[in-house]
């Protein structure tokens, strides 16, 4: 393999140069400085983040591959879902465009290319195309798409039908580095195997991240406590949302029925089910001492939780019927609170009613931390078990992943989440908690038995839940961790 040294250096100092620009023109069109620290740690003494590539000399040390590395110009085809709503599961940026995120993108991708002498490039397809494609290519041994960002069951199915690698197998990716997400390797680990991963390759895992927007013009008007005050204090609990809500709901044209005419407490859609559960720090399945999954939801906690759940979704001053009412209610002035993914910031920036930003509230008071749920719509990393190249895939994976936390990541996080898009200094501190407690459930993930599909239907009695489906549950997750080779077969 021969390694350009002159060229690669050069390119390395234009990327800089774009980059710089990037940075600086997005910080000022911003108007706002913001908070530098991006609060985001990937695993327990990760960094946060910097705002340039590590110089080229130093690369090949820092990622421990070697330095007359030259693919020949290959052709690393991922495949990536379209979509319209949040508009950043691609990775390919095909030119600068002045727009902070897509030249980020681009920089990082250029770098990497000519990096590795590699081309990067896309198959984009709409969401629930992408299993189906991936599984065909894996059967088919056809090698067409070298790694894939799913959507969270998507990618689960994938792993449950045995069509992904380990990614533990791949030389040259060290799970531990910061780049790779310390919380989806922590909740999605099993028996030491990672199948499916976050990573700081793209953004849509943490666009994917749930949070609560709320009108703090109707917290003046109603004179009601501060969010972020009793979010500070750790008094920001299901049970103060649901006060605050009802103390703002009014029936604005006075018919006596409550529709989109109406103020509201909240407007949310059933996905907050899980959101609630995962708030208050439960999950379906949790993975025990020696790293295999088990069942954690049959608890008397767990169903207190359900109940102050169903309470919320359920009572008169929450409006889940309509999910685009929950960006255009906001945006209206029709609801004092709406939950939905960050990724919506980009949208709500534009608002001209102003806004803040929490993380979901805890149980109540005596529950230690926040945790933050990731939606289904999280895009996670899986690579075909037929792989024919483990060291090329690796090293790529690796690389992509380390110059997008020197790039990307500060790009959206720093740039673009805590000073273009938030309103305020306080929305960037919660920000902060959102993304240091992200969690995942391989319960709800992989929907074993149809637990998490029955309990996002608003099931009232949780009990219900146990009796029905508890069982389905215990055959299908040894169904899956048979075929996986978790455990042996009986």
């Amino acid at each position: 393999m021969k390694y350009h040294y002159r060229y690669k250096i050069l390119s390395m100092v234009l990327v800089l140069a774009m980059l710089s620009v990037i940075i600086a023109g997005a910080s000022c069109a911003s108007g706002n400085s913001g908070n530098n620290d991006t609060g985001i740690t990937n695993n327990e003494s990760g960094d946060a983040g910097s705002s340039e590539i590590t110089a080229e000399a130093d690369i090949f040390d820092r990622l421990s591959i070697p330095r007359d590395t030259d693919f020949g110009g290959y052709a690393f085809n991922c495949l990536v879902y379209e979509n319209a709503n949040w508009g950043w599961d691609e990775i390919v940026a095909e030119e600068m465009t002045g727009e902070t995120l897509n030249d980020a993108y681009y920089t990082r991708n250029t770098y990497v290319e000519d990096l590795l002498n590699i081309k990067i490039t896309q198959t984009v397809s709409s969401w629930d195309t992408l299993a189906s494609m991936f599984a065909a290519s894996v059967q088919a041994g056809d090698n067409a798409y070298d790694a894939a960002f799913l959507r969270q069951q998507n990618a689960a199915s994938c792993a449950m039908n045995d069509l992904c690698l380990d990614l533990n197998e791949l030389d040259y990716v060290d799970l531990s580095k910061e780049w790779w997400d310390y919380h989806s390797i922590k909740d999605l680990t099993m028996a030491g195997k990672n199948y499916v991963v976050a990573s700081d390759i793209s953004v849509s895992d943490k666009d994917a991240i749930w949070v609560i927007y709320f009108d703090k013009q109707y917290i003046d008007d109603y004179k009601l406590e501060s969010p972020y005050d009793l979010v500070d204090s750790g008094k920001w609990t299901v049970d103060k949302e649901i006060e605050m809500s009802k103390a703002v709901q009014t029936d604005l044209n006075g018919d006596g029925v409550y529709d989109k005419n109406d103020l509201w407490g909240l407007l949310t859609h059933p996905e907050n089910y899980a959101a609630s559960w995962m708030a208050a720090g439960e999950k379906l399945v949790t993975v025990n001492k020696d790293g295999i999954p088990v069942t954690s939801y049959d608890s008397e906690r767990m169903n207190d939780v359900w109940s102050k759940a169903i309470e919320l979704m359920k009572g008169q001053q929450t409006y889940t019927k309509d999910i685009g009412f929950i960006s255009s209610g906001l945006r209206d002035g029709k609801t004092l609170f709406a939950t939905e993914v960050v990724a919506f910031l980009r949208v709500y920036r534009a608002n001209e009613r102003d806004f803040g930003v929490l993380p979901m509230p805890k149980y109540d008071e005596a529950q230690e931390s926040y945790n933050t749920y990731v939606a289904e719509g999280a895009g996670l990393l899986i690579v075909p078990k037929t792989a024919d190249d483990f060291e090329r895939t690796g090293i790529i994976l690796e690389t992509l992943a380390a110059t997008g936390r020197d790039t990307i990541l500060s790009a959206y996080y720093d740039v673009c989440l805590k000073s273009r898009d938030s309103r305020d200094e306080e929305s960037g501190r919660m920000l902060d908690i959102c993304f240091s407690t992200r969690c995942y459930d391989l319960g709800l993930m992989f929907d074993w038995g149809g637990v998490a599909s029955t309990l996002k239907g608003g099931i009232d009695v949780f009990t219900r839940v146990t009796a029905a489906k508890g069982n389905l549950m215990e055959k299908a997750m040894k169904k899956s961790f048979v075929t996986l080779g978790i455990y042996e077969d009986e």
